[in-house]
């Protein structure tokens, strides 16, 4: 993009860096090798996909041949690795699954029909293996594998070799004198609550009939009494908010009214990969359309993006902080002095979602 104000061309890109304050803090060891191996498997996705200079495109596999929308998935991927990191290092792996998820899906969906090969019917038993899962961090370990085996099929042609890696995610510690510590199930609902995350599925179903779902759990949590927080935070709930509780149980949060957090943007967020990837596609369209003296056709390109992430990416009442960031852009768009300047303003506020999240704190 070329800044008005200055005449230089913006050389910025669309990236997924954390802040400086999320910067340090300790990764989660992750399922079969994504410590190494899917970095590597994302390098040589990326470059089978728009290359590498001085280096010629590797033959696309037969999984992946036909498949325009594999570009996206890349930095999708990417993404929701880091979200679901910031959820395991808060000790929620029904955070972690709930990103995991929203990304699986939404490749599943991407990958319909027969131009993506097996990549969606891969993930797609991921997803069933998943429900069926006793735990969400059970549940959460099928859909790493299920990333892992996709991203095998794309770069290897074949889904991965048995191995024998270690079953429960860790934590690593703060210093070396400390033991890495397990992902814990939820950071917020788990104690009492042992079958938490089947719990959580139940609930699982058609809007119009939620009440009905809730009435039934409750019912069952009064017969056997345990997840005293849960029963709390659905019995408090008038019929109004109830979706709203549901979903906080669903994403492990508070189910407080959900503040439009800037600083913490994973908070209640699981599509925020999705989004980085529509915002970045965006950037991608409009800062060539900038840079050719177009400012109008960007500030289009941008608003658009915006208002469909809003309206179709993000589920009701969540990524208060991503909604409240577009906000701020499109109001400043619409009051900035001329096209480029409010091309500028959805620009500044698309590159502070594309900062990454502040990983949150338990």
């Amino acid at each position: 993009m070329l800044r008005a104000d200055s005449g230089q061309r913006d050389k910025r890109t669309p990236s997924f860096t954390p802040p400086e304050s999320a910067r340090g803090i300790p990764r989660v060891v992750r399922v079969i090798l994504f410590e190494v191996r899917t970095a590597a498997a994302l390098t040589a996705l990326a470059v089978m996909v728009i290359g590498s200079p001085g280096i010629g495109t590797a033959p696309a596999k037969e999984h992946t041949a036909s498949c325009p929308e594999l570009g996206g998935m890349i930095g999708r991927v990417r993404a929701s690795l880091e979200a679901a990191a910031g959820q395991r290092q808060r000790g929620s792996s029904m955070g972690a699954y709930q990103v995991l998820l929203a990304t699986v899906d939404s490749m599943v969906r991407d990958s319909a029909g027969q131009h993506c090969g097996a990549l969606g019917s891969t993930l797609a038993k991921a997803v069933g293996r998943a429900a069926r899962s006793g735990t969400a961090l059970d549940a959460s370990i099928e859909l790493d594998m299920g990333i892992d085996a996709a991203l095998s099929l794309a770069t290897e042609g074949h889904l991965p070799y048995a191995s024998s890696p270690p079953k429960v995610p860790m934590i690593l510690p703060p210093s070396a004198t400390s033991s890495p510590a397990p992902v814990g199930e939820a950071a917020l609902y788990a104690q009492d609550c042992p079958d938490l995350f089947k719990l959580t599925l139940s609930l699982d179903g058609p809007r119009q009939s939620l009440a009905t779902r809730v009435n039934g759990l409750l019912a069952d949590l009064g017969a056997h009494p345990r997840c005293e927080k849960m029963r709390h935070v659905l019995s408090a709930a008038p019929a109004d908010r109830l979706a709203h509780a549901v979903d906080s149980i669903r994403l492990d949060e508070p189910d407080e009214t959900p503040l439009a957090s800037e600083s913490d943007l994973l908070a209640r967020c699981p599509e925020l990969p999705l989004v980085v990837e529509r915002i970045g596609s965006a950037i991608e369209v409009g800062a060539p359309q900038f840079n050719a003296g177009d400012p109008a056709a960007c500030l289009e390109t941008y608003r658009a993006a915006a208002r469909t992430i809003t309206a179709q990416v993000v589920g009701e009442e969540r990524c208060p902080g991503v909604r409240s960031l577009l906000a701020t852009g499109l109001a400043r768009a619409e009051s900035a002095p001329s096209p480029a300047e409010a091309a500028w303003a959805m620009r500044n506020s698309f590159d502070a979602i594309l900062a990454g999240p502040a990983v949150p704190s338990p």
